[in-house]
């Protein structure tokens, strides 16, 4: 009788859907699949022409140099994630920098850093990484780390000016509202956090002296990693073509030009352990040189710092271990 009692209780059991696996594994394949549909134009949400990053290997076709980056990128996230999910709790934030170290010691050891390569054409990887104790985020720290983020990548920063279309289907034919940086513009007075599954519109601008307007215009998504059930967020970009004549009349001037060639990002947020990972990895390619590597380097430790102090600020954190 224990006997029949003890297998009714497994399938009892069985029967009722077991809660969503944290350590759920990131591969190369998955990230790589839904970059290369993005590319091809099979993606349902990237329906407009993307401008994505390439390799410096000229000799092939654009179509292998952005598969060459897309491939790069997938695997790149697959060794960063393996490396937090397969660590003891105690030790998820050391093995994960040991890991981005071997792949560059700038953002290992500040958090944040950019590689450039070439001189024409040229090449550049970013890459911000930060880890937040789940304990203070919430039932589902995933989500809420998430939402802080979107809400921080969607908010101009004290000396940016952003600028939001009303349908990214459709950039001639959209209304658009200027947002433009100050000290409240990406703290108490962000925008709000993008919802997942919609896809967002952007141009980020820059007003560089003498250099003048350095923009990229780009398409946003915030999207479930398939097969995760929720415990693995992305949030895409995909720099948005811009063909001659597709952008809004309220940018005559350099504003209506991105300032790189191409341009890809995957913002990666994962809970194990009890804690949190945010490893955001990216490239952009121009057909010239990248001559304000300096700016593009300050800027980047910048934001890291700030979305470090809004995490902080709004899960009510004294300091990330990170």
């Amino acid at each position: 009788m224990l006997m029949r009692w003890s297998l009714l209780w497994l399938l009892a059991v069985a029967a009722f859907p077991l809660p969503a696996v944290a350590q759920t594994l990131v591969t190369a394949a998955q990230v790589g699949t839904t970059l290369g549909d993005i590319a091809q134009g099979r993606d349902k949400s990237f329906t407009e022409p993307t401008a994505l990053a390439w390799s410096l290997d000229t000799g092939r076709a654009l179509a292998d140099r952005i598969a060459a980056i897309n491939t790069s990128l997938a695997q790149e996230v697959e060794r960063v994630t393996g490396a937090f999910v397969g660590a003891a709790s105690a030790d998820k934030i050391s093995a994960t920098k040991a890991m981005v170290a071997t792949i560059d010691a700038r953002t290992a050891q500040d958090g944040a850093g950019y590689v450039f390569s070439g001189s024409g054409p040229s090449l550049a990887f970013f890459r911000q990484l930060l880890f937040v104790p789940a304990s203070n985020a919430g039932t589902d720290p995933v989500d809420a780390v998430m939402s802080i983020s979107s809400r921080f990548v969607r908010s101009p920063k004290t000396v940016d000016y952003y600028y939001e279309y009303s349908d990214p289907t459709n950039l001639k034919q959209s209304s658009v509202v200027e947002l433009a940086g100050s000290g409240t513009s990406w703290t108490t007075g962000a925008r709000p956090p993008m919802t997942t599954g919609s896809v967002y519109a952007l141009k980020k601008c820059r007003d560089i002296f003498i250099l003048g307007w350095f923009c990229t215009t780009s398409l946003y998504q915030v999207r479930d990693l398939p097969g995760s059930g929720g415990t693995v967020k992305l949030l895409l970009t995909g720099q948005h073509a811009l063909p001659a004549g597709t952008d809004n009349a309220e940018f005559d001037d350099d504003r209506g030009k991105n300032a790189v060639d191409g341009y890809t990002a995957l913002y990666v947020v994962m809970a194990s352990g009890g804690t949190v990972l945010v490893y955001n990895v990216g490239a952009e390619s121009v057909n010239g040189s990248l001559s304000v590597q300096g700016k593009l380097s300050d800027a980047l430790r910048e934001q890291h710092a700030q979305l470090a102090s809004r995490i902080s600020a709004e899960l009510k954190i004294d300091k990330l271990p990170y």
